[in-house]
């Protein structure tokens, strides 16, 4: 190759190395600048006088040269004779040429400088936070969530990775966070990448959530399995940095088979949330009785009352059945055994043993007092019916939704033989009937649901329960509700003809839960806000994840309202009464629910963990919340 190939190829490689290698460059420049210049007044002589009429020294020469090669303006004060002006001349042009690209250097480090604090690449100096890793449109709830439950903390900070601009990330989260006193600080990255998860300062954080992304930034669909393989990734990163383990992680997954790989990867330090296996769940619970969504909501976020996993000593030896009146202003509602298992409630006559914790409902940890009476007397109930043996049931379920297998497994747990569901979606909902059934028979059939001739075709008002789930397949999540919000209208508007229709909906966009405000008292919006209340309550206490798996489930004891006159007479009685009344029936009481606020869409009449000494009156349209079998 040619010396002037060699010498541009050279040339290229000091100017991609940054602005460091370009300015020592334009210093040798520099330089060489001022050493031509020295040799040539040398060479022809012409080295200006000092004030004593000598020829100044050669170390003068060379300051001259320098300061001619930064400063244009030195030139008006030369006096020497033409050939010494000419030279500083000469050298002044040429450093005029080093100055302006010293500027446009300059210029342009401090601007990738800026960019790179812009796109949020320092290192996070934190102790005692929480880190999420992921984007989602859910996020805001979890920080909702994670700001009331660290609300007495001083300086409590949540740190965000994401593959997303930091100016972004900071004001869409300053809109929806305002007036929030959590710190959150962004980090723009891969939660993927191991060099972007050593910004986090993981080893240090109090927890780490791991976010199951459900659509793209363009507002498309992403698939379970490509949601999956994020999380798996993400988890395998963070396993890799051997010297930055987080003590607690809380990891989102969609399909069910992902968790024995997870647990695998991350070992039993992960706590994983099967997010569309809990929707499901939700769904088929809430349509199956009103006001049952408002009870789990209530139960989920930190604003309310929630269930914590305490250790009681005072409670050894005693009996279930007299821990649960030893607590006055909370609500005792099973027990967590030394060796870790779960007893949603106990036998009444179990006793607790040393090590055991108590899974209690209350406002606080720090408000679960030993305030409690002696078990009160239950009035016999002569007149109590029996309980009337369960008929088959009719369901209808409207939208063809990737959950739709999980939420038929779901209904067959629930259901009497003999019951019917009847399926209504785009697409081909066949296609997502699997396996077979005990308790129902299966039916589907193609269509709109937001087609009002197709609605009433169906003779809606002749099921027992109405479902609709989410169509988000090829859509965003906006479009989705929108389909949703008008069956749901156009359902309600049939109802007021028909006298009145029992509906749940699936709502994805959390922002949409103000449409509830536009239904009947048993419309119940449940959405992807449920998942982000689980996961901010499993990230704060890691042994809840038990507690939430064993209350979902089908089987064992559930959360049921049952009908306040099962229980007590139509007077006024205090709640331990009641309280009593259930544990005669082998339950727990947790609340009640006012058939006379039950239109008020804040709450829907749910009282929950209310003060065994309060009184209450319950009547025969009022509720009771109870642990029960069925």
């Amino acid at each position: 190759m040619s010396l002037k190939a060699r010498l541009r190829y050279r040339f290229d490689n000091i100017m991609a190395r940054g602005a460091g290698s370009q300015i020592l460059l334009l210093a040798a420049f520099t330089i060489v600048l001022v050493a031509i210049a020295t040799l040539a007044t040398a060479v022809l002589r012409v080295r200006p006088m000092d004030d004593s009429g000598k020829a100044d020294s050669l170390g003068r020469v060379i300051w001259l040269s320098l300061m001619h090669a930064m400063d244009p303006g030195m030139i008006g004060g030369d006096g020497e004779g033409w050939v010494f002006m000419a030279i500083m001349l000469t050298l002044t042009i040429g450093g005029i040429f080093v100055v302006s690209a010293l500027i446009g250097v300059l210029t342009q480090g401090f601007g990738d400088q800026m960019e790179a604090l812009r796109r949020g690449r320092s290192a996070v100096v934190e102790q005692r936070h929480t880190v999420i890793l992921g984007w989602d449109r859910k996020i805001f709830s979890l920080l909702d969530e994670l700001a009331e439950a660290n609300r007495n903390r001083r300086d409590a900070c949540v740190v965000i990775l994401a593959d997303r601009d930091k100016v972004e990330m900071d004001t869409e989260i300053a809109e929806a966070m305002d007036g929030s006193k959590l710190r959150i600080v962004t980090r723009s990255g891969s939660p993927m990448s191991f060099s972007d998860l050593g910004l986090l300062a993981l080893g240090r954080s109090r927890s780490v959530i791991v976010i199951s992304p459900d659509y793209h930034p363009d507002g498309s669909l992403v698939s379970e399995s490509e949601a999956d393989t994020r999380v798996l990734k993400t988890l395998l990163a963070i396993t890799k940095r051997e010297d930055d383990q987080p003590g607690h992680i809380v990891a989102e997954i969609q399909d069910l088979r992902t968790a024995p790989v997870a647990r695998m990867v991350a070992g039993d330090r992960v706590a994983l949330v099967q997010a569309g296996t809990l929707i499901s769940r939700l769904l088929v619970q809430s349509s199956r009785q009103p006001g049952l969504a408002a009870v789990y909501s209530e139960l989920l976020d930190f604003a309310g009352v929630e269930i914590y996993v305490v250790g009681q000593p005072e409670m050894t030896r005693k009996t279930f059945r007299e821990a649960v009146f030893t607590l006055g202003t909370s609500t005792l509602i099973g027990v967590r055994t030394d060796s870790g298992q779960i007893l949603l409630p106990p036998p009444p006559d179990r006793r607790f043993e040393p090590g055991d914790e108590s899974i209690v409902i209350s406002e606080d940890d720090d408000r679960i007092f030993l305030d409690g009476t002696t078990e009160p007397p239950v009035p016999v109930r002569p007149d109590l019916a029996p309980q009337p043996t369960a008929r088959p049931e009719r369901t209808l379920i409207l939208g063809c939704s990737p959950r739709l297998p999980v939420v038929l497994h779901e209904l067959d747990s629930y259901a009497p033989d003999g019951s019917e569901t009847w399926i209504v979606g785009e697409g081909n909902p066949q296609s997502l009937i699997t396996g077979d059934f005990e308790n129902l028979k299966v039916t589907a059939q193609t269509g709109d649901v937001t087609d009002r001739g197709l609605l009433e075709s169906l003779g809606v008002s002749g099921f027992d329960h109405i479902l609709i789930l989410s169509e988000s397949e090829g859509r965003n999540q906006e479009m989705a509700d929108a389909r949703t919000t008008v069956c749901l209208l156009h359902l309600r508007d049939i109802g007021r003809q028909t006298g009145g229709l029992r509906v749940t909906s699936e709502i994805l966009d959390i922002q949409s839960r103000n449409l509830a405000s536009i239904g009947e008292p048993d419309d119940f919006i449940v959405s992807n806000m449920l998942v982000s209340l689980m996961v901010a309550q499993v990230s704060e206490t890691p042994s809840l994840l038990d507690v939430f798996e064993e209350l979902f489930t089908a089987e064992g004891h559930e959360i049921y309202l049952k009908p306040a006159d099962a229980y007590v007479a139509p007077t006024e009685v205090e709640f331990a009464v009641v309280s009593a009344a259930a544990l005669n029936q082998g339950q727990v009481a947790i609340g009640y629910q006012l058939a006379r606020n039950a239109h008020d869409p804040s709450a829907f009449g749910i009282v929950m963990n209310p003060d065994k000494r309060s009184l209450v009156t319950l009547g025969r349209d009022d509720r009771v919340i109870v642990l029960a079998e069925s």
